[in-house]
């Protein structure tokens, strides 16, 4: 597979293409955007390109396309977090990059990195990593994938070259869904409502999972955009509390509660602003999205975007208790509902 692969970014494979026809590849990269999106896909593809032999990188066709599809290319190299941990330490940093990124390449042309959670790099390694950016060798291209650049050092983000990878439109997800599932697969108009234009999480995730995810969510957004005197806390609480278990499994399903509770807030602020120019994700129920809309309103749904992308954050970082991060954004959010309605 090539570069028609992956669909709905053609703004970053055209610059990654203009990079390999000009020869002038960077030394590093910066893949941001969602999860799902093709940002992992994207990084050995253009991996892949940059060791090809072929005439039209990746061909397919050649031993070093072989290899790296076979996973079996000694000039790349994937770094991901140790089995049991959710972090990129510095001794894997130092190991696995830092000792190999002067060195010239075994076979290949170059030297690819591939560091596909780059986000669960500490402090540490991002700057044991900092000095392999600043004096890049010619023949190493480091590739940094991310849904986001919050938890990067500013030094790390300006070192490289950064392209933003989009959520997928309905119609792009849905059209590979239906090439992908087939004739007689899963409800696609619904699993593209529920992944939130994430390939990823639509071709990976059970439907009714997704399904019972986002009634818990819309059951917690109902109750905490009822009017005053009518809200209760210690129901919001307790829907919240149900979300985050304990351990790792726990954090992570406390994290894609949050990240459907985002996509839903999303939906509901587009309804009032900008029904008719952007896309909804959850067309299913949209009536219900829009009455939640006149209860918040525009500033306060804007607000409570900001709050739970913050509440995400501390998640994601391992730093906080989820059940505790829950419970205090219940009483956060609640400060973002008009108090007259």
């Amino acid at each position: 597979m090539g570069w028609e692969s992956i669909r709905g970014q053609d703004a970053a494979l055209d610059l990654l293409r203009r990079d390999l026809s000009s020869g002038q590849a960077a030394g590093a990269y910066l893949f941001y955007g969602p999860d799902g999106v093709g940002k992992a896909s994207a990084a050995r593809l253009f991996a892949r390109a940059l060791q090809c032999a072929g005439e039209a990188p990746p061909c397919g066709g050649c031993a070093a396309c072989g290899k790296v599809l076979a996973n079996a290319h000694p000039d790349l190299v994937s770094i991901a977090p140790a089995a049991g941990s959710r972090s990129i330490k510095a001794e894997e940093i130092r190991e696995e990059v830092i000792r190999r990124a002067h060195q010239r390449p075994n076979e290949g042309m170059r030297q690819v990195f591939i560091i596909e959670d780059a986000h669960l790099l500490t402090r540490v390694s991002q700057n044991a990593l900092l000095k392999t950016l600043e004096e890049p060798n010619a023949a190493t291209v480091l590739i940094l994938v991310t849904p986001n650049l919050h938890t990067l050092l500013p030094t790390i983000i300006s070192r490289c070259r950064r392209l933003r990878f989009q959520a997928l439109s309905r119609a792009d997800l849905a059209a590979i869904l239906e090439e992908r599932l087939g004739e007689g697969g899963a409800d696609v108009d619904k699993l593209v409502s529920l992944s939130m234009g994430r390939l990823g999480v639509a071709m990976t995730s059970d439907v009714e999972a997704l399904s019972e995810r986002r009634d818990g969510a819309m059951r917690f957004l109902e109750e905490l955009s009822a009017p005053p005197g009518r809200a209760d806390e210690v129901t919001l609480i307790t829907l919240a509390s149900e979300r985050a278990g304990s351990g790792a499994s726990g954090r992570n399903e406390t994290i894609l509660f949050l990240e459907m509770l985002r996509g839903l807030l999303r939906d509901i602020l587009i309804t009032r602003e900008a029904p008719e120019a952007i896309d909804l994700w959850h067309t299913d129920i949209r009536a219900a999205l829009a009455a939640m809309g006149e209860r918040w309103g525009s500033a306060g749904l804007t607000r409570a975007l900001e709050r739970v992308g913050e509440a995400m954050r501390d998640v994601d970082g391992g730093n906080t208790n989820p059940s505790l991060t829950l419970e205090t954004l219940v009483y956060s959010l609640r400060e973002t509902v008009p108090a007259g309605v």
